[in-house]
């Protein structure tokens, strides 16, 4: 079975169902960041360029798994898995704490991040996933707060999934962040381009 291996699939469930009652009973948060945010068209292609770029340039599983086919597969499960998390720490949680520093809530989000992945975390050090969490929170509440989606936090988290995921990070895997990377740049800048066209 292909996602026999994938036994943090199910990790998720927790943040998911703490977004549900957060958003249930929580109504004065005011929520900035939304699940489409700023740009529907543009944010739903940025959540889904991993996607995109790993069935492309595929993921090699075992000779009788296509790569490209295992590429989709993987990034695709990786994606729903991410929007579990981030619908609560980008769809709520950073939500609740934007009337901090960006720099305080990014390190509370971190931590909160790293901790919670204390009973399923075992293939990293955790001083290094520490780190990786901290780091990884800053990036993806940036793109929260630049798109005002937390879709597009999902894309990016689903990134850093699928390059740390199942192993050492291979060349191929290298390829897809480094082209997953142009991608988003490429529509970043697109997209500020035809606003100030828009806008002129």
């Amino acid at each position: 079975m292909i996602i026999q291996n994938w036994a943090f699939l199910p990790a998720g469930i927790g943040t998911l169902i703490a977004a549900i009652f957060a958003f249930m009973f929580d109504k004065k948060t005011i929520r900035t960041i939304t699940f489409f945010g700023n740009n529907k068209f543009r944010n739903i292609l940025i959540s889904i360029i991993p996607i995109l770029v790993f069935t492309t340039v595929g993921i090699i599983k075992g000779s009788n798994i296509g790569k490209h086919y295992y590429g989709f597969i993987f990034a695709s499960f990786s994606l729903i898995y991410a929007l579990t998390e981030e619908m609560f720490w980008r769809g709520y949680m950073l939500n609740a704490l934007l009337p901090l520093k960006k720099i305080i809530y990014s390190l509370i989000i971190g931590f909160a991040w790293w901790a919670w992945h204390f009973r399923f975390q075992s293939s990293f050090d955790f001083t290094w996933f520490l780190l990786i969490c901290i780091g990884g929170s800053f990036l993806l509440c940036q793109f929260a707060n630049e798109t005002k989606s937390y879709l597009t936090a999902t894309g990016l988290h689903s990134l850093i999934i699928i390059t740390t995921s199942e192993g050492k990070m291979t060349q191929t895997k290298m390829i897809g962040l480094s082209i997953s990377i142009v991608l988003w740049l490429v529509i970043g800048k697109f997209w500020n381009i035809k606003n100030v066209s828009q806008n002129s």
